[in-house]
């Protein structure tokens, strides 16, 4: 029932498959994740670097490659006075709205870096996109045949519009939908 899920992870420990599992839960039900690790004070003992910390994360979060990554201690008290601002930033991100002419920018930049592939011998178009929700940001593309765009096609222009709008921390969801070329 949140709106923004904190992951919250013992540093010390390894990312664990419940904790994926839980993750998991987070992202099928939309919401904006903050991945936490708690007990970063006793990390200098270990001597494993945020960027390792990172790096470990990122690989068994894999599908949470938009959720920032923060370090806490809350026995010390150590950076806890941080997590609320970027709760309420990734809300802000995650609550967003975003106008069809910049939307429509963006696609067709991307498509230009980009081009999508034929469709059995005819070239596929986008005709435009639109936002039709928020939390999380959900945009809908109109084109001529959208069983032609791949997974990681569309992997690329969720990225881009990620990338184009600073959408961090929030997933996007990109439903693709076919409309027949008006004469």
């Amino acid at each position: 029932r949140c709106d923004v899920a904190i992951i919250l992870l013992d540093a010390m420990e390894t990312v664990t498959d419940q904790d994926a599992t839980i993750a998991g839960y987070a992202l099928d039900r939309g919401k904006g994740c903050i991945i936490i690790g708690n007990k970063w004070d006793l990390m200098r003992e270990s001597e494993i670097t945020f960027e390792e910390f990172e790096e470990r994360v990122r690989y068994k979060l894999k599908f949470l490659e938009f959720a920032p990554i923060m370090t806490v201690s809350a026995k010390s008290g150590m950076r806890v006075d941080k997590i609320l601002p970027k709760v309420e930033q990734v809300f802000e991100e995650y609550s967003r709205n975003i106008s069809t002419g910049p939307l429509n920018d963006c696609f067709e930049k991307a498509i230009q870096r980009n081009p999508m592939s034929s469709y059995r011998g005819k070239f596929v178009k986008m005709f435009y996109a639109t936002q039709v929700k928020n939390k999380p940001p959900t945009f809908k593309c109109f084109l001529n045949f959208p069983e032609a765009i791949h997974f990681s096609y569309k992997r690329y222009l969720i990225n881009s519009i990620r990338k184009s709008f600073c959408l961090m921390g929030t997933p996007v969801r990109l439903i693709l939908s076919g409309k027949k070329e008006e004469p």
